[in-house]
Protein backbone atom coordinates (compact mmCIF):
# COMPACT_ATOMS: atom_id res chain seq x y z
CA UNK A 1 0.00 0.00 0.00
CA UNK A 2 1.29 3.46 -0.86
CA UNK A 3 1.41 6.05 1.90
CA UNK A 4 1.88 9.77 1.38
CA UNK A 5 3.38 11.92 4.12
CA UNK A 6 4.33 15.60 4.07
CA UNK A 7 7.98 16.28 4.83
CA UNK A 8 10.47 19.12 4.85
CA UNK A 9 13.95 18.80 3.39
CA UNK A 10 16.70 20.85 5.01
CA UNK A 11 19.70 22.36 3.20
CA UNK A 12 21.77 19.25 3.93
CA UNK A 13 19.15 16.99 2.31
CA UNK A 14 17.78 15.51 5.54
CA UNK A 15 14.08 14.66 5.37
CA UNK A 16 11.86 15.43 8.38
CA UNK A 17 8.17 14.43 8.59
CA UNK A 18 5.85 17.33 9.46
CA UNK A 19 3.62 15.20 11.69
CA UNK A 20 4.16 12.08 13.81
CA UNK A 21 4.24 8.84 11.85
CA UNK A 22 1.74 6.13 12.83
CA UNK A 23 4.41 3.43 12.47
CA UNK A 24 8.14 3.17 11.67
CA UNK A 25 8.86 3.60 7.97
CA UNK A 26 11.47 1.70 6.06
CA UNK A 27 11.97 0.79 2.45
CA UNK A 28 11.97 2.79 -0.75
CA UNK A 29 10.16 6.00 -1.66
CA UNK A 30 9.57 8.43 -4.49
CA UNK A 31 10.11 12.08 -3.75
CA UNK A 32 8.07 14.81 -5.47
CA UNK A 33 9.54 18.29 -5.13
CA UNK A 34 6.89 20.98 -4.77
CA UNK A 35 7.43 24.48 -6.22
CA UNK A 36 7.17 26.23 -2.84
CA UNK A 37 6.46 25.52 0.78
CA UNK A 38 4.01 27.52 2.91
CA UNK A 39 6.99 29.20 4.61
CA UNK A 40 8.17 30.51 1.20
CA UNK A 41 4.82 32.09 0.26
CA UNK A 42 4.44 35.89 0.08
CA UNK A 43 3.86 37.67 3.40
CA UNK A 44 0.11 37.96 2.76
CA UNK A 45 -0.12 34.16 2.51
CA UNK A 46 1.86 33.38 5.66
CA UNK A 47 0.02 31.09 8.04
CA UNK A 48 -2.23 29.54 5.41
CA UNK A 49 -2.60 25.79 5.37
CA UNK A 50 -1.12 23.67 2.62
CA UNK A 51 -4.65 23.01 1.31
CA UNK A 52 -5.35 26.75 1.16
CA UNK A 53 -2.08 27.29 -0.69
CA UNK A 54 -3.01 24.54 -3.17
CA UNK A 55 -6.44 26.10 -3.77
CA UNK A 56 -4.80 29.50 -4.29
CA UNK A 57 -2.42 27.95 -6.83
CA UNK A 58 -5.31 26.32 -8.70
CA UNK A 59 -7.12 29.69 -8.79
CA UNK A 60 -4.01 31.45 -10.13
CA UNK A 61 -3.68 32.54 -13.79
CA UNK A 62 -1.35 29.59 -14.40
CA UNK A 63 -4.22 27.14 -13.88
CA UNK A 64 -7.28 29.27 -14.71
CA UNK A 65 -7.56 28.11 -18.36
CA UNK A 66 -8.01 24.48 -17.27
CA UNK A 67 -11.16 22.85 -18.64
CA UNK A 68 -14.11 22.53 -16.29
CA UNK A 69 -16.47 19.57 -16.48
CA UNK A 70 -20.24 19.85 -16.31
CA UNK A 71 -21.37 18.17 -13.07
CA UNK A 72 -24.38 16.53 -14.76
CA UNK A 73 -22.17 15.02 -17.49
CA UNK A 74 -19.75 13.68 -14.88
CA UNK A 75 -22.59 12.06 -12.89
CA UNK A 76 -24.02 10.50 -16.05
CA UNK A 77 -20.63 9.08 -17.01
CA UNK A 78 -20.14 7.64 -13.52
CA UNK A 79 -23.58 5.99 -13.74
CA UNK A 80 -22.69 4.51 -17.15
CA UNK A 81 -19.43 3.10 -15.82
CA UNK A 82 -21.16 1.60 -12.77
CA UNK A 83 -23.79 -0.06 -14.94
CA UNK A 84 -21.10 -1.41 -17.26
CA UNK A 85 -19.14 -2.73 -14.31
CA UNK A 86 -22.24 -4.45 -12.86
CA UNK A 87 -23.00 -6.09 -16.23
CA UNK A 88 -19.42 -7.28 -16.79
CA UNK A 89 -18.19 -7.62 -13.20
Amino acid sequence: MLTTIEVEIDREGRIRPLEPLPYPLSGRAYLTLLPASPTNLPESDTGRSTAAAALALLASPRFSPRPAADAREVQERIAELREDWERNG
